[in-house]
């Protein structure tokens, strides 16, 4: 998505746009003379069109900053950074000084528009402007392990009141655990207190296949970083061809949507009492080797993979990273020590380390090895 302020490219002609100067529409020379304008000292961002990004002349840099392109013609890689929007023909006359909002997720761009669509865009500038505080504060930056990889550490809840707080802690992303979706008014309010980090949710069976339900999905996608977790995943072919029917009729209707990922969220083995149960997890591992084999099958399936821990200790968080997830999940009030240790252990040590516990067993020599590595490496 990309907002485009001020006056866009003006297209007398396929193959030659220009600069919209006001003065291009004076009546004769004294009306020109009259006209007082000045070369801007910053660029100015605009929406460019042009029949392909091959075909396009040189923009008059640096007086333009070009957010996003509109074209005819399916472009070619390499593509360029900013979004890019095929139309079947392109507006030849655009109204002097338009706003034009670009939505290349949905497909659609958006001349002068209005105000009801103007605030919804400008309020995900907003929340990545949040996105932006939340990675300059140091609780909040990304953690990476000792061996240089990274590892989001993020905060599991079961109601969305708890989203704020756990974000807020320094997770940086929120797994949730809610039996039912929220109310559709509070959906921008979420949004805002994620201040873009990803949300992941499994989303229970009794919900899972409700028409209203995979519409909101994506529609939420518009607002958020969505990744979900479908449980049970025995239906999940059937399920993602619902989703893709969905997507098709929103598009029709004009409706903006954005993009949503498949995660899958594994859980250790023997938990402790006050963890959440067996039925809410994607995968149900009942000994370390169950885990490890369902977790190299999300790996070979290309998921956004991450581990369900019980506690930040030292030998909990390695046997996770063993598994060299995206992101581990913990207890909220657990994230910031979870971050301090896990840049502390090593994932090449920590894999290494796991599989000598499934050759060798359970030592108590073993198990204290990831404490011994967090206490040398303070």
């Amino acid at each position: 998505m990309a907002i485009g302020v001020g006056a866009p490219l003006y297209l007398p002609a396929p193959t030659a746009p220009e600069w919209l100067d006001p003065r291009l529409f004076a009546q004769d020379e004294d009306e020109w003379l009259a006209i007082e304008y000045r070369m801007r000292t910053e660029p100015l961002e605009v929406i460019a069109l042009a029949p392909s990004l091959e075909d396009a002349p040189p923009i008059l840099a640096p007086y333009v900053r070009v957010v996003g392109w509109i074209v005819e013609r399916e472009p070619t890689p390499p593509l360029p950074s900013v979004p890019v929007l095929k139309v079947e023909r392109l507006p030849r006359v655009l109204p002097p000084d338009a706003m034009v909002v670009l939505d290349a997720n949905a497909g659609v761009a958006y001349i002068d528009p209005s105000v009801a669509t103007l605030t919804r865009y400008q309020s995900q500038l907003l929340r990545v402007a949040t996105h932006t505080r939340y990675h300059i504060e140091s609780q909040h930056l990304p953690v990476r392990t000792w061996d240089g990889q990274t590892v989001a550490i993020g905060g599991r809840i079961e109601e969305w009141a708890a989203l704020e707080s756990t974000a807020q802690i320094g997770a940086e992303l929120v797994v949730s655990f809610a039996v039912s979706p929220p109310e559709k008014p509070e959906v921008p309010h979420l949004a805002h207190q994620l201040g873009g980090k990803p949300l992941w949710w499994v989303v229970p069976r009794e919900i899972l296949e409700e028409p209203e339900l995979q519409e909101s999905l994506w529609r939420w996608s518009v607002e958020m970083n969505l990744t979900l977790i479908p449980h049970p995943p025995e239906r999940l072919a059937e399920w993602l061809q619902a989703m893709e029917a969905v997507k098709l009729s929103l598009r029709e209707q004009h409706t903006p949507i954005g993009r949503w990922q498949l995660g899958w969220l594994g859980t250790l083995p023997d938990r402790e009492e006050d963890s959440l149960p067996l039925s809410a997890h994607l995968s149900e591992a009942a000994s370390l080797e169950a885990f490890w084999e369902v977790e190299q099958s999300a790996l070979e399936w290309g998921l956004y993979r991450a581990v369900l821990l019980p506690d930040a200790e030292p030998a909990t968080l390695a046997t996770g990273l063993a598994a060299a997830p995206h992101a581990l999940i913990v207890p909220p009030t657990q994230v910031p020590l979870a971050k301090e240790r896990v840049a502390l252990l090593a994932t090449g040590e920590c894999r290494a380390w796991f599989l000598q516990r499934l050759n060798q067993g359970d030592t108590e020599t073993l198990l204290r090895q990831p404490e011994a590595w967090i206490r040398q490496r303070r």
